[in-house]
């Protein structure tokens, strides 16, 4: 049976802009009772302010997510407000583009502490909350970088594989209790984060287009608190290149190479979020988007992608129904038939 949203009470983690702000909009449109964090107090209040504006329920908790102590009062503050938690999002993350010899030992420390230990603590207070619930679901933001690493993005792409682990050893381990976890994988998305990353090039990173927008983001996370299920891709584009880096390596490298490297924008690097949060306008979109993008339709996806990319998937599609077709003939308990 499908999980009522205006039923739910949803912890989110990095509220502050882009995808967890637009996740907490879109939830609390829906009904749900939202509890929001991140290092930010006064977005969090402007944003909790534009919830209870059109009628929703929504209460902020700054912190930061690499510390204990925060997220134990967000958990605390969500009890005490509205009496559970039903999921947990953790959604948390930093951005840092640079070569690998360029970047430092405590660089590298600081978004593996945010974005996998943030993730690691966030998922333990939820579960003392919902052991003694016996319910709960948690979800985990996580990104196609994760199954694939991209150039100059090292420390973020092993964070992600790193959740990857993590969250596979939890869901067994959770087996029979109740408590459902599920990640959701996603491609680049228009938000600030490229302008808040930590960059050695002099400009901001530029993530390749198309990218996703967050409000499909926020639905594809409504689909999950709905309806669980342990991996989801966000969107067509997501499934996409994702879909690309499952070629052999070195045909995986060329597409991602060619294909979906960040490149650097003009705009010039002001700062950036690794150590303490910016302190710009809170929004939710970083203004990527393509001109005149109207969604994830075939018609969309030909018209912005590279012809390389789109060779690419033909040429995937042959293999792989290609290899289904050899791989369902062992399962059937048959070789394939050599030719005479």
């Amino acid at each position: 049976m499908p999980v009522q949203l205006a039923e739910q009470v949803v912890v989110i983690t990095g509220a502050s802009s882009g995808i967890g702000r637009c996740a907490a909009l879109h939830l609390a449109a829906r009904g749900a009772r939202v509890v929001v964090t991140a290092r930010r107090a006064d977005a969090l209040e402007q944003l909790v302010r534009e919830i209870e504006s059109d009628g929703g329920q929504a209460v902020a908790v700054s912190g930061d997510v690499t510390r204990e102590a925060d997220l134990r009062k967000v958990a605390e503050t969500a009890v005490e407000r509205f009496g559970r938690i039903d999921t947990w999002i953790n959604n948390a993350a930093v951005y840092l583009q640079g070569r690998v010899r360029e970047i430092t030992p405590d660089e590298y420390r600081r978004v593996l502490e945010v974005n996998l230990l943030g993730y690691i603590i966030g998922t333990q207070c939820a579960l003392d909350v919902m052991h003694r619930q016996g319910t709960g679901a948690i979800i985990q933001i996580s990104s196609i970088l994760g199954k694939r690493g991209a150039a100059y993005f090292s420390a973020y792409a092993a964070a992600k594989a790193g959740i990857d682990g993590f969250t596979q050893s939890l869901r067994s381990e959770l087996w029979g209790t109740g408590i459902r976890v599920s990640t959701l994988y996603l491609a680049p998305v228009d938000t600030p984060i490229y302008q808040h990353a930590r960059g050695k090039f002099g400009t901001i990173p530029k993530p390749p287009p198309p990218v996703s927008d967050p409000e499909s983001v926020a639905k594809a996370i409504a689909k999950l608190i709905e309806r669980p299920r342990n991996e989801q891709i966000a969107d067509t584009f997501s499934f996409f290149y994702l879909a690309m880096s499952k070629l052999p390596s070195r045909g995986g490298d060329w597409f991602l190479h060619r294909t979906a490297q960040f490149t650097l924008s003009d705009i010039p690097d002001r700062g950036d979020n690794l150590d303490q949060p910016l302190n710009d306008v809170p929004r939710v979109r970083g203004g990527w988007a393509e001109p005149g993008w109207r969604g994830f339709t075939l018609r969309e996806t030909v018209r912005v992608l590279p012809v390389e990319s789109l060779l690419a998937a033909a040429a995937l599609g042959f293999v792989t129904s290609r290899v289904a077709r050899r791989i369902g003939a062992v399962g059937n308990g048959s070789m394939p038939r050599r030719r005479p």
